[in-house]
């Protein structure tokens, strides 16, 4: 990627490097190299950011989302592991409160964070 953008900048300022003095050609490369590296760091930044890997996010190793479902803007359900234990929270801006501890175990699948279906109730 770096070379990429580098490739792109030097083709950029090719036809003036010919031109232009040393020290305007050394000005140039130095600022590509410099728009080259604040572009790597926030393109690592947003992967991560977006990879969500749960050592770099804080997690602790017995704490685990299993599935959560959003309750309007601000609040939400969420069910964790904590320790092979699986517990119901609710959250919102102002607390978090245990609604219940659950006896059967769910399956972390992609049917479970979504909404459900209100047609049929």
């Amino acid at each position: 990627m770096i070379l990429m953008l580098l490739a792109v900048f030097g083709s950029l300022f090719a036809s003036a490097a010919f031109a232009a003095s040393t020290s305007h050609v050394n000005f140039t490369t130095m600022l590509a190299a410099l728009l080259a590296v604040i572009s790597l760091i926030f393109t690592v930044a947003w992967l991560f950011k977006r990879m969500k890997i749960p050592i770099l996010m804080g997690a602790k190793p017995g704490l685990k989302v299993i599935s959560q479902l959003p309750l309007g803007q601000k609040g939400r359900v969420i069910v964790l592991d904590v320790n092979g234990e699986q517990v119901l929270i609710g959250v919102t801006v102002h607390q978090i409160t245990l609604l219940k501890t659950l006896d059967t175990r769910t399956k972390n699948d992609e049917s479970a964070s979504k909404a459900p279906n209100l047609d049929s109730a």
